[in-house]
């Protein structure tokens, strides 16, 4: 009996020593508990997504758009590619802008969408309403200035647009948001001149004018600028085809001291009054004198000096070599309305991936562009000069 209560004795003091050395249930469930609630955060961090304001360059690598850039975009092309008068030189911008298509990079792709329309305004207002309602994201056009100016007005730019021509000039002020022009513009042109010749200290112009309305508009902006820089003319004198008036030219212009002419004409009206102007003062005008590339339509003009673009004037360069040439051929204005396609297209592509207008500074093949004011790419040509008859870089010119 006494060794059955010392064997009792005994394991019971086992037991209470065991349970002094195990951790309850209780206290086990608070431990997991407190150990789940401070890996929660990190879980948190772990799942959360990242913030991405830039690509990284992982979807770079891989090609993915940017964040908010779908992966596919379409563009309008508004051209009056089925009028009988705008209809070649629609046709010379759309096989630019396609060239420069085809040979795009990056994301997203830029698909364009052609959609011909007549030279008739109401046509092509309901073109560009049509292109808006089929998703379009941008439009590149229309292409005359009337129906620039009619757009500008209508009310229907809401996408992002970039026409290619400029409206009329008291119509500069009213444009809507995201609409942009850009254009061959030889009103630019001859502001461009004026500033050049200014810079190599002209101070003194003849103003001579051909007895055409486009003539006159280039005469004008030559004059605005040329005024404004504090510029003078001598004399302001429209001339004819007429050989007698031609004749009598010469001997009148001795009349006017003057250290520049400035002659607004198209090529085969500045090649008939070329040689009535004698060789003692400097003579300046736009690229439309420059309608041949046959050394001997030229040589009348030699000594004339002239601004056009790097696709004509430098094939060598960088930007020109990268784009296939209009095969044929063609007129050097069907080159320049080429060029004007390749740049739009480049213009438009910076855009759709997010570049500000403002921003951007474009090595393009029909000069160099950037966005001067709200709305308006200007080109800065490059000098060109007439000698016996063939077109080189104008060397002797200022800044």
């Amino acid at each position: 009996m006494q060794r059955l209560l010392l064997f009792l004795l005994v394991l019971i003091v086992s037991m209470l020593n065991g349970c002094a050395t195990m951790p309850g249930r209780g206290a086990a469930a608070e431990s997991a508990k407190a150990a789940a609630q401070s890996a929660e955060p990190r879980r948190e961090a772990e799942q959360a997504p990242v913030a991405r304001t830039f690509p990284l360059e992982s979807d770079m690598d891989a090609g993915l758009a940017p964040r908010g850039i779908p992966q596919s975009a379409q563009v309008a092309l508004l051209l009056p590619l089925k009028s009988a008068n705008f209809g070649p030189a629609a046709d010379a911008v759309r096989r630019g802008i396609l060239a420069a298509s085809a040979l795009q990079s990056g994301v997203p792709k830029l698909a364009i969408k052609v959609y011909p329309t007549s030279d008739q305004i109401d046509d092509i207002l309901s073109a560009y309403r049509q292109a808006v309602q089929d998703g379009n994201q941008a439009v590149i056009g229309p292409l005359t200035r009337n129906a620039v100016t009619a757009l500008a007005q209508s009310g229907l730019a809401t996408e992002p647009t970039l026409a290619l021509n400029v409206p009329r000039r008291e119509d500069h002020a009213a444009l809507p948001p995201h609409f942009y022009l850009f254009s061959l513009s030889v009103e630019d042109e001859a502001r461009q001149m004026a500033q050049r010749a200014f810079a190599e200290g002209r101070r003194s112009v003849i103003l001579l004018t051909a007895n055409t309305p486009l003539a006159k508009r280039i005469q004008q902006a030559f004059l605005d600028e040329w005024s404004r820089l504090g510029g003078t003319v001598a004399v302001q004198v429209g001339f004819s085809t007429n050989v007698a008036d031609l004749s009598a030219l010469r001997s009148r212009l001795k009349d006017y001291p003057a250290d520049m002419v400035f002659i607004a004409a198209g090529a085969r009206r500045a090649r008939l009054v070329r040689p009535y102007l004698g060789n003692t003062l400097l003579l300046y005008a736009t690229s439309m004198v420059y309608g041949s590339r046959r050394p001997l339509k030229n040589i009348d003009l030699s000594g004339v000096h002239f601004l056009d673009m790097p696709w004509l004037l430098q094939p060598d360069n960088a930007a020109v070599m990268a784009y296939p040439r209009l095969e044929g051929t063609a007129s050097l204005e069907s080159q320049r309305l080429y060029a004007l396609g390749i740049d739009a297209f480049r213009l438009i592509n910076l855009m759709m991936h997010g570049a500000p207008p403002a921003e951007i500074h474009l090595d393009g093949v029909t000069g160099k562009i950037h966005l001067a004011g709200e709305h308006f790419f200007a080109r800065q040509l490059l000098p060109a000069v007439f000698d016996q008859g063939q077109v080189k870089a104008d060397k002797t010119a200022g800044p």
